[in-house]
């Protein structure tokens, strides 16, 4: 197997499980969706209250996290040039050859 097919397996493997957190994610919204709506429909009797507040924003946050799983799930199913730097990076081994051997533990210069 090559590195370009190496690459593109983990990277759509990490976008098939984004994209399954989004779907996880979303078992969540029917809960926070009802709850908003609780404390939104008690609102005339007791005004806007901290808790309506927060529910409202609980809402607005999975549908924020659903947004972004399935934005990096698109990202890493694309299996661009800087998620096959990411993946797998470049084979420096010309920079480690420069650099000369690393001191081993019968080296004097280490005690």
């Amino acid at each position: 197997m090559s590195r370009n097919e190496i690459v593109r397996l983990v990277s759509r493997a990490l976008a098939v499980m984004q994209f399954i957190s989004a779907l996880y994610e979303t078992t969540f919204l029917p809960e926070r969706i009802y709850s908003a709506h609780h404390y939104v429909s008690a609102e005339h009797l007791l005004g806007r209250t901290f808790i309506e507040t927060l529910e409202q924003f609980y809402a607005a946050f999975v549908f924020a996290r659903i947004a972004m799983f399935l934005i990096l799930a698109w990202i890493f199913w694309q299996c661009g040039p800087r998620i096959a730097r990411l993946l797998l990076p470049p084979d420096d081994s010309s920079i480690q050859s420069n650099a000369g051997p690393e001191p081993g533990p019968e080296d004097p210069a280490l005690f």
